[in-house]
């Protein structure tokens, strides 16, 4: 049986994916076979959280103790990776940094999110009720919560090398601000203003309409039609964008992980643990399709 290195996260965010349904789609929209769906999440945890350097370098002394036994190449990736969180499927990636669309997901600055999957469902409990088990349908998107979990090799040796993070339980502890809709529109038009210079005939928004040139206007009437024509309605039906909250997270310094330790853990060489550099690693299980980076992936 392959080793696993049991672990409990510190608090963070549920910011991405679904507890209830099974990702059938991958991040070209093209379906999954049954077999293969997981159910996938994302847990967005504070950089400057005392607890988050200790659980990486716990998981990532694990992956290099693992695959020391076996592939000493693949051991070495994992050295460069907790440098760096490039050239390793660790399934951790640096919240401030852009997706492959080139968009930062503002529920994640700050923050090193964790990307779970499994193919067993998913057990919720909450705090608040003495850790005693509650539906899933009461863990929402947007809402703080902890996992135990745990990690394990996927034995690959190539470009493909990596972990899993498999969710056992995951514990409601807070409400926060619920993640709604596939899509965060102000991270999708953090960097593409709206243009100030309008169209002919555009009204700024919240600006009175006003009538077209001739309709509703005392004696223009229509030939053949005896009294005054009734002015149409104008303007777009009321549509309200719907805000997005925002986590309310001040983003630190980039370097190392706020309370990462500078030693190894048992079994690896000594070095430090650097500051975030490079792109994110592939968030993909090597076995599975890649997992996007983008909230809320499509289910």
């Amino acid at each position: 049986m392959a080793e696993k290195h049991q672990f409990f996260t510190p608090v963070g965010r549920f910011v991405s994916g679904d507890l209830q349904t099974k990702r059938d789609k991958d991040n070209q929209n093209r379906p999954i076979a049954p077999e293969n769906q997981r159910y996938e999440f994302g847990l967005a945890i504070r950089k400057d959280d005392p607890g988050v350097g200790p659980l990486i370098q716990g998981i990532a002394g694990f992956a290099y103790n693992e695959y020391a036994k076996t592939a000493p190449h693949v051991a070495q990736k994992v050295v460069n990776w907790l440098q760096t969180l490039d050239g390793f499927s660790g399934k951790i990636s640096d919240g401030d940094k852009p997706n492959q669309r080139g968009q930062v997901n503002q529920n994640t600055v700050g923050c090193f999110v964790f990307w779970f999957s499994t193919s067993i469902d998913i057990m919720a409990a909450s705090a608040a009720a003495a850790n005693a088990q509650i539906p899933l349908d009461q863990i929402k998107r947007g809402y703080y919560v902890d996992v135990a979990g745990s990690a394990a090799i996927n034995g690959l040796t190539d470009g493909n090398a990596g972990i899993y993070l498999n969710p056992t339980v995951v514990r409601l502890i807070a409400h926060g601000p619920e993640i709604v809709g596939s899509v965060d529109p102000q991270a999708l038009f953090a960097n593409h203003a709206a243009p100030a210079q309008l169209p002919p005939g555009a009204m700024p928004i919240g600006s009175a309409p006003q009538p077209p040139a001739g309709v509703g206007m005392p004696g223009a009437g229509l030939p053949g039609m005896g009294g005054q024509v009734q002015q149409p309605g104008t303007g777009m039906p009321g549509f309200q964008q719907p805000q997005q909250p925002q986590p309310g997270f001040t983003q630190p310094a980039m370097g190392a992980p706020g309370g990462m330790p500078m030693g190894a853990p048992a079994g690896m060489p000594s070095f430090g643990a650097a500051g975030v550099g490079s792109p994110t690693a592939s968030l993909g299980n090597p076995g599975f399709p890649a997992h996007h980076g983008i909230l809320n992936p499509q289910q």
